[in-house]
């Protein structure tokens, strides 16, 4: 429907409400008319409406195997950055150790060179000529021990250094292929980081369609939802009028006022729809590891919120829309930002569900469990055992919320209950 249209709808509304009230029974049939084609139109706009609905509804469905998709890339990578700092670590020791190798190579080359040297200059090299020289038989059977000694002494130095050698070689042969590893988990962790991207970039295009769709026909909705009530309005007053002619002057009057109130409440309304969502409160603290030999709950008040950032509204406060009433709490935080286990407990959830996007839910005895949604990444999986602020997830805004954030819950039983009275 064009915006000339819209523009007709708005003063045909307007110069009707200043006509004279001496209103026709052909005026009445004509606003009657108009009110019918109106109320069509409607009708179906909010079929329409329904089925985008719904395909949207189906396309978040096709989006759990991006945004899952993404969590397994965001988790690879960081699985890549950690062995690739172990693979630098050992490369750094393997250093090391062919640094230390190489001095004691060096040490026992002199070692030997020296002994070598001075059994040149005393010509205690040759035991034939200690034996045919005619010396005191016993002096030379003492150089001749002597001489034995030397030389099985140079004999193990000489293998001690072919051992170091060949301990060098390995150590150098080590150090090269973990040069190779680093090389190849660089180049692994490029090309994950760039599939992740795109990953990320197909989201993003789907998910803004979608709203801008979705926020188009609902503003459609309402300006039609507005005018029918206009125009009900007006065909009811026309019907008075007719059947009450000594209160023409009475009725002008009162439809002038209910149009002013109309207009001044269509202004607050936009000027209402206008304000961006403010911050009901801040958190600055998050989970820190802790050790507590009490049951969950003896826990509460101790306890931290996962993720810092703007609590964007209260428990048990009406969602926007109506109709509901929030059971935990977003808070608003940059992607990315590491999400943290509040207290120890084991994993029990951590997959893609619709609504929610990539949500871990973690179970800490008593009945109670926490649950941590919209998430960008899940590092942890179920079954894994979790400590008070150990990483389980990073910040992001899948399920097709439209601020980035985490939205957290806590519940006993299965009922919400309100995380605020369990924070310090």
């Amino acid at each position: 429907m064009t915006k000339r249209y819209w523009v007709y709808v708005k003063l045909l509304v307007l110069l009707t409400l200043c006509w004279p009230l001496a209103a026709s029974a052909g005026q009445v049939d004509r606003k009657k008319t108009e009110l019918d084609v109106l109320k069509q139109r409607l009708q179906t706009l909010q079929q329409e409406f329904r089925k985008n609905q719904t395909q949207r509804k189906e396309a978040a469905d096709g989006l759990r195997q991006s945004e899952s998709a993404i969590s397994n890339g965001v988790r690879q990578l960081r699985q890549l950055d950690n062995a690739r700092q172990r693979t630098q670590s050992d490369l750094q020791i393997l250093s090391q150790q062919a640094e230390t190798t190489e001095v004691r190579i060096r040490q026992q080359q002199a070692h030997l060179a020296q002994a070598l040297k001075g059994a040149y200059q005393r010509g205690q090299g040759d035991a034939l000529k200690l034996i045919l020289n005619g010396a005191d038989p016993n002096q030379t059977a003492r150089d001749l021990r002597y001489l034995a000694h030397l030389s099985r002494a140079q004999h193990e130095m000489l293998e001690v250094l072919r051992v170091e050698l060949a301990k060098l070689s390995d150590l150098q042969q080590e150090a090269a292929q973990k040069k190779n590893e680093l090389t190849q988990l660089q180049a692994t962790r490029e090309a994950e980081q760039q599939k992740l991207l795109v990953d990320k970039r197909e989201r993003e295009q789907v998910m803004n369609k979608l709203s801008a769709e979705i926020q188009k026909q609902r503003r459609e909705i309402s300006s039609l939802k507005r005018d029918e009530r206009s125009l009900t309005d007006l065909v009811e007053r026309l019907n008075r009028v007719m059947a009450q002619q000594a209160a023409r002057e009475a009725a002008r009057a009162r439809a002038r006022a209910a149009a002013l109130k109309t207009q001044k409440k269509q202004k607050g309304d936009q000027r209402e729809g206008s304000t961006s969502r403010k911050a009901v409160a801040v958190n600055t603290e998050t989970p820190i590891a802790f050790r507590s030999d009490r049951p969950f709950s003896g826990l509460k008040g101790l306890l931290r919120l996962p993720v810092a950032g703007e609590l964007m509204n209260r428990f048990g406060a009406p969602r926007e829309g109506g109709g509901l009433n929030w059971k935990g709490l977003f808070i608003r935080s940059a992607q990315g930002t590491a999400v943290k286990a509040i207290a120890a407990g084991q994993v029990v959830f951590a997959d893609w569900l619709r609504g929610f996007g990539n949500l871990v839910i973690v179970d800490h005895g008593e009945g109670y469990m926490s649950l941590y949604s919209n998430n960008e990444s899940l590092y942890k999986q179920v079954g894994e055992r979790v400590q008070p602020g150990d990483a389980i997830a990073t910040v992001g805004n899948s399920g097709g919320q439209p601020d980035t954030g985490l939205y957290f819950e806590m519940r006993h039983q299965s009922r919400p209950v309100n995380p605020l009275l369990w924070v310090k």
